[in-house]
């Protein structure tokens, strides 16, 4: 689920332009609700500035992180469309995905993040456009 990628956001610092970090402050709960809206803190590691969020709303999904709704630093155009992750591990996941072979179809498939992709991402005809631009992406890491 897009939950299991909402530890950490790359975000573009709204200060410098450079590469920040949304992180939570602490996690005390292992219940969704408790980690959802955690604090965090907004880090940017060149030119130190921070930010610090600590409840009200939240926006899940999109090319900005939930919290800041800063623009994510992993996103690129691709396929007429905007190619996003929110971290290394979201990252990871949509190359495993796209680059699969073979996708099997598993129960309650409409709770998957899989199912939930656009279908411009999980088309065989943009597979190498998309993995070649998760390349890309992969650069902007640290």
């Amino acid at each position: 689920m897009i939950y299991d990628f909402g530890d950490e956001f790359l975000v573009v610092c709204p200060k410098c332009t450079g590469m920040a970090k949304v992180i939570p402050v602490s996690i005390g709960s292992e219940k969704m609700n408790a980690k959802l809206f955690a604090p965090r803190n907004l880090v940017c590691f060149q030119c130190v500035h921070r930010q610090h969020w600590q409840g009200g709303e939240i926006g899940i999904g999109a090319s900005v992180d939930w919290y800041f709704r800063l623009p994510l630093w992993l996103q690129i155009s691709c396929c007429g469309e905007t190619l996003w992750a929110y971290n290394k591990n979201h990252l990871n996941f949509l190359e495993d995905y796209v680059g699969a072979k073979l996708r099997e179809r598993t129960p309650n498939t409409n709770k998957s993040l899989a199912s939930r992709l656009p279908q411009w991402i999980k088309s065989r005809k943009n597979r190498d456009e998309v993995l070649k631009c998760l390349k890309r992406l992969r650069t902007k890491l640290p």
